[in-house]
């Protein structure tokens, strides 16, 4: 079975080394894609990147599902940054990403 990086790479073009760039960019909430750049120099988005590298290698939503469920609780996400101002990728983005490419189409019964 192909996975969500495989899937997405192969219908958007991008090459593999991309995925995580591109995901990162179409999951971050939209008032953060000003501040962003500021704070990629800087490990900020080392959990978010994470998240996305876990998810890279999924092959059914139940996986992308456990994934945002489990994810590490990393020390920033308590920061003001973070929690209160949402610096940081949707979830609900990236599970309805990972949906668009990983959803199985309904068997007609």
């Amino acid at each position: 079975m192909a996975t969500f990086a495989e899937l997405y790479c192969a219908k958007t073009g991008c090459a593999p080394q991309e995925f995580r760039q591109r995901i990162f960019w179409r999951t971050l909430h939209r008032h953060a894609v000003l501040l962003a750049p500021l704070l990629l120099v800087s490990d900020y988005f080392d959990s978010d990147r994470s998240l996305i590298d876990a998810c890279a290698g999924a092959t059914r939503m139940r996986q992308i599902n456990e994934e945002i469920r489990n994810h590490p609780v990393y020390p920033r996400h308590g920061q003001w940054l973070h929690r209160h101002a949402n610096l940081r990728i949707s979830t609900r983005r990236l599970h309805h990403l990972a949906a668009q490419y990983l959803a199985r189409p309904k068997s007609a019964a």
